[in-house]
């Protein structure tokens, strides 16, 4: 872990984050309509020209997919879900090591977790710790 944001940061990033992500994921619906149109060449049992075509139309958009990948992490973020843009901003708070979450469509960064946890175990970061 390289390098730990802020929210005021990671929000700061978010605009080209955006377009960047947005990208990612329409290559990825793309990717799963190839994979879907191999499967169904493969039913037939031969191998065919539209078959090689699509394979390697596949394997282009995975290389494709991957380099984008690759950009969005080396701002030091983790994308941890492609299909529904959820990425996370490692950061620390009170000493521990947690995540800034964001999900696409989502107007800020609103939510943080724990390193151990998850997007289901969300947290507001601007809930009011409440002792009785």
């Amino acid at each position: 872990m390289d390098h730990l944001f802020t929210p005021h940061e990671a929000s700061r990033l978010l605009p080209d984050i955006k377009i960047k992500l947005k990208e990612v994921m329409e290559r990825k619906k793309v990717a799963d309509m190839l994979k879907d149109d191999i499967e169904r060449y493969a039913l037939v049992g031969f191998d065919t020209p539209e078959l090689t075509e699509k394979n390697q139309e596949l394997e282009a958009v995975v290389k494709d997919l991957m380099t984008r990948i690759s950009e969005l992490e080396d701002l030091g973020l983790r994308v941890r879900d492609i299909d529904t843009g959820l990425v996370d901003f490692p950061a620390r708070r009170f000493g521990n090591t947690v995540y800034l979450c964001w999900r696409y469509g989502e107007s800020d960064i609103e939510y943080w977790h724990g390193s151990n946890e998850g997007f289901t175990s969300r947290k507001s970061l601007n809930a009011q710790v409440i002792s009785p």
